[in-house]
């Protein structure tokens, strides 16, 4: 099936960016070990000066240093990255149009299978790895939370985890857009990421960024200090990232080998 086939081809840079997601998570959890140092977290806290009174009450607690070191700052960053290399190297063996692949390549497009069926099993195993990919790791925050004497609810880690998945698909569906279009991955990676790179360090606050910026859309920061899902900001990326699956869909069909 078409799926396993995805999986397969994609398995090990899924299983290397998880490891990598994990590995973050330790230092996070020894970053946050033992237990909460109220004082010093403060006293980092008031070191920002782009906060607003409300920002920083929210923020001052067990919950808002969950919140700002994990999810809206380490997860954000290195998730929004995986879903780069995801959206791009999902078809590393889906464009035998690339002048960098062989003629082994054309193996996909000798399948009895529409082009389209192709890409979007392509797609599917993809976001399927950067939902598993935001989910695991965060809902370890609760039991985390639990051994530290502390409390972090399960809701809002899940909450945080979708809000990732689906804010960050954005930057699935241009990579692999881009992949469709130039056929090489590796230019695609470097042209996406720098996008990523500009939108997190112009707001490296522990602040709210605009509601336009995908990364803010991505970490819930309307959600954490208003308890308010970011809809229009949600709904302006899944429908940027349904253009963009859309019309790598109409090029796909489309072009020539």
């Amino acid at each position: 099936m078409l799926w396993k086939k995805g999986w397969w081809e994609t398995r090990w840079l899924f299983l290397i960016s998880l490891a990598s997601i994990f590995f973050l998570l330790a230092y996070v959890i020894a970053f946050m070990a033992g237990d909460y140092d109220a004082a010093n977290w403060a006293k980092r806290l008031e070191q920002d000066t782009n906060l607003s009174k409300s920002e920083l009450q929210a923020l001052n607690n067990y919950q808002g240093q969950t919140w700002a070191v994990w999810f809206k700052l380490a997860l954000c960053v290195i998730w929004a990255n995986l879903t780069v290399v995801l959206g791009a190297a999902s078809l590393m063996t889906a464009c035998p149009w690339a002048s960098s692949q062989g003629a082994s390549r054309l193996f996909t497009f000798s399948l009895p299978v529409s082009r389209r069926k192709i890409l979007l099993s392509h797609a599917a195993v993809g976001f399927g790895e950067m939902f598993l990919a935001a989910f695991f790791p965060s809902l370890l925050f609760p039991i985390i939370a639990r051994f530290q004497g502390q409390w972090f609810s399960w809701s809002d880690a899940l909450i945080y985890a979708l809000l990732a998945t689906f804010g960050g698909a954005v930057f699935f569906c241009f990579s692999f857009l881009l992949t469709v279009i130039l056929g090489n991955w590796v230019v695609v990676l470097v042209m996406v990421e720098v996008v990523v790179m500009g939108l997190f360090f112009s707001y490296l606050s522990f602040g709210a960024r605009p509601w336009w910026n995908i990364l803010g859309v991505m970490s819930g920061e309307s959600y954490f200090y208003h308890g308010q899902i970011p809809w229009r900001g949600l709904l302006t990326g899944v429908i940027l990232s349904a253009v963009f699956m859309f019309a790598a869909v109409r090029i796909y069909e489309r072009r020539d080998l």
